[in-house]
């Protein structure tokens, strides 16, 4: 193991010199101790600092650094609607009633397990790699890369552990950076990245600089904006995802970096890989394997953020944001969430191709339209809007879609029109045809009970 800083400067310069740097980006840089301003004690000891900057011309997928970094300067606020945080997004939410569970424990989302979301800027991205992924003490951060966007672009700077030894300079160094930022953005960082950074400094009996910073999450809101979006083939990057069959399109950061960027990756080192590329170097002091690792880091940095803007541009734009089917309805669930009804009502509108819809409801996928009118029907309903509802059943009914989701509009017209409508005949028409296909005994009881019931008003009337 190398543990001389100066040579091992010299060597990591070297191997990033080899490599060339792609288009719009600026050559790597390692810290030199005279240069290294408030990072030098940590440059001197064995903390490797690499830079890289990505100017705004310079395209990621689809768009250029530019744009995404204007849309988050826009919307930044809107990764509040994203979180579902009712405090910051400053929608009152309607009271519910409190249901007691004898036993059951405090809720898992009380105020300690939910930090505020940043509304403010600058924020800093973050993203490790470590020495493993079980977590405890005994994992490290053998890298801890952040990126953020300035005036020129998308900086990113990467804190390498050159040593165990070096690792309490690493954090003093780390902490320096986050004192110039107003929130945290990470990928599955408030379950991973977080609680291992904060074991490193408890570690070291250090104050961490993430306790009181407010974060945001983005493994989250692309559950729901983009797990059921429709993909014919799996993405490049897939095959290393945690996604099972049934559960929907992955949500991994790779295979949304492909679907929603349009990025594809080559000669990408997969994540398995990563902690014995680094053990690798500890036993041999070679660092020609983790050049990739280092890449591997960047990239993600600039998607997590890439993908943050998109998604902050969606909420910040408002119903007619959504650019598909699938994330209007997705965007209508969190509306619904904060309470915002006039929101969800038109995100569900829009999903199922009604009214102003920029395309045609017979384009769209049938469960996701069908799950669309079932939410719009649903929250009608709660809103009293009897006939609106009524209406979105039926229109749920003639979309054909799954069993039960038609069994349920056919319970709900039966109600509709015996007790508010006041048509019997209807009334007894749904419920029959309800009746002929349920399958659950207690269900077609109930059906039985009502259409006897509608036969004695008939007869009544």
């Amino acid at each position: 193991m190398p543990s001389d800083p100066s040579r091992l400067t010299s060597r990591l310069r070297e191997l990033l010199r080899s490599t060339a740097a792609p288009a719009g980006a600026r050559r790597e840089l390692t810290y030199e101790p005279e240069e290294a301003s408030g990072l030098r004690a940590a440059a001197d000891r064995g903390c490797v600092v690499l830079e890289r900057h990505y100017d705004l011309e310079r395209p990621h997928g689809r768009e250029a650094v530019a744009q995404y970094g204007d849309a988050l300067a826009r919307c930044l606020p809107a990764l509040a609607i994203l979180a579902a945080d009712e405090r910051a997004a400053a929608a009152p939410r309607e009271a519910r009633p409190i249901r007691l569970e004898w036993g059951g424990g405090r809720s898992l989302t009380d105020e300690r397990k939910r930090a505020g979301v940043p509304t403010s800027g600058p924020l800093l991205f973050f993203d490790l790699e470590t020495t493993g992924l079980s977590g405890g003490a005994g994992t490290l951060a053998f890298l801890v890369g952040c990126g953020y966007f300035d005036a020129e672009g998308f900086h990113t700077r990467q804190f390498f552990l050159s040593g165990y030894e070096a690792e309490r300079q690493l954090l003093d160094a780390l902490a320096a950076l986050t004192e110039r930022f107003n929130g945290l953005v990470t990928f599955n960082g408030r379950t991973f990245d977080v609680p291992l950074i904060e074991t490193r400094y408890q570690f070291h009996r250090l104050e961490s600089p993430f306790a009181d910073m407010p974060h945001f999450d983005m493994l989250h809101p692309a559950r729901k904006l983009w797990r059921r979006r429709n993909v014919g083939q799996p993405a490049h990057r897939e095959r290393w995802s945690e996604g099972r069959p049934g559960d929907g399109a992955s949500c991994a950061l790779g295979a949304l970096e492909e679907a929603i960027l349009g990025v594809e990756r080559f000669d990408d080192v997969p994540g398995f890989e990563i902690p014995s590329r680094y053990f690798n170097y500890l036993r041999t002091g070679d660092l020609e394997p983790l050049a990739a690792v280092f890449e591997h880091n960047r990239l993600d940095l600039l998607s997590l953020a890439a993908l943050t803007a998109i998604a902050a541009r969606m909420a910040g734009e408002g119903p007619a944001g959504a650019p598909s089917p699938h994330e209007a309805l997705a965007m209508g669930r969190i509306y619904v969430r904060l309470g915002r009804w006039d929101e969800a009502d038109a995100c569900f509108t829009r999903a199922a191709g009604l009214g102003e819809a920029p395309w045609d409801a017979r384009s769209i996928d049938g469960e996701i339209r069908a799950d669309a009118l079932r939410h719009l029907a649903l929250e009608r309903r709660r809103q009293h809007r009897y006939e609106e509802a009524a209406e979105a059943w039926r229109h749920l009914l003639e979309a054909g879609a799954a069993p039960a989701f038609t069994q349920e509009a056919r319970r709900a017209l039966a109600i509709h029109h015996e007790h508010r409508a006041r048509d019997l005949v209807e009334a007894r028409r749904q419920a029959e045809r309800a009746l002929a296909v349920e399958p659950d005994p207690l269900e077609a009881e109930a059906l039985r009970h009502r259409l006897a019931r509608l036969d004695r008003k008939l007869r009544r009337g």
